[in-house]
């Protein structure tokens, strides 16, 4: 979404160059999304233009956990419908992945055992009290009783917000760690597929 335009070569030396700047482009197909795509089938990506979004003036973190798979979802409904425009990033693992990462003591675990499912929601935006607000008020609603009229209400059974960035990279570092903590465990299958999210547990 931030590729502006590109430079490839294509298989005969052909120098294909689409380094535009601009956002919007309407004289013809949109070659840069063909050539991502097809990773490296259709030409050699030389050159990128990208659209560098400003750093965030406000990031806010907090790692939470829930029962069941059907409380991820209802927790992901609520945080998308709830933070809206400030919602960066949701991340999801399940209880066997977190002890994964966290069984030899090199990555701390962010929450007390216990939950079968946990969620990382980051939050960036440009106001301090308005991002704090909004969190806080999603956090009651999913943590509460869920007599808002939210329906996320009580789907939540713990969680921590991050205080500091050092705090946040300790959460992140759960999230990130388990590729490599997998890895030292013995042989692992990979697979990337999308998958509607009521199928993907």
């Amino acid at each position: 979404g931030t590729v502006l335009g590109l430079e490839a070569v294509l298989a005969d030396g052909t120098v294909l160059d689409n380094l535009t700047s601009l956002r919007k482009d309407n004289t013809g197909y949109d070659l840069k999304q063909l050539f991502i795509g097809s990773e490296g089938t259709l030409g050699v990506i030389t050159g990128v233009s990208l659209q560098l979004p400003r750093a965030p003036q406000s990031v806010k973190l907090a790692f939470l956990g829930v029962d069941s798979y059907e409380d991820v979802l209802k927790t992901y409904v609520q945080a998308r419908k709830q933070l809206g425009e400030i919602l960066s990033a949701i991340e999801f693992l399940d209880a066997e992945a977190h002890e994964v990462v966290t069984r030899d003591g090199s990555t701390r675990a962010p929450l007390s055992e216990g939950c079968k499912h946990y969620l990382l929601i980051e939050t960036h935006g440009s106001n301090e009290v308005h991002d704090e607000e909004k969190l806080t008020n999603f956090l009651e609603s999913v943590m509460g009783d869920g007599g808002d009229g939210s329906g996320g209400g009580g789907c939540v059974i713990d969680g921590t917000i991050a205080q500091d960035e050092s705090q946040s990279a300790g959460i992140w570092k759960v999230r990130e760690g388990i590729t490599s903590a997998l890895a030292r465990q013995g042989c692992v299958y990979k697979y990337d597929v999308s998958l509607p999210l009521d199928k993907m547990y």
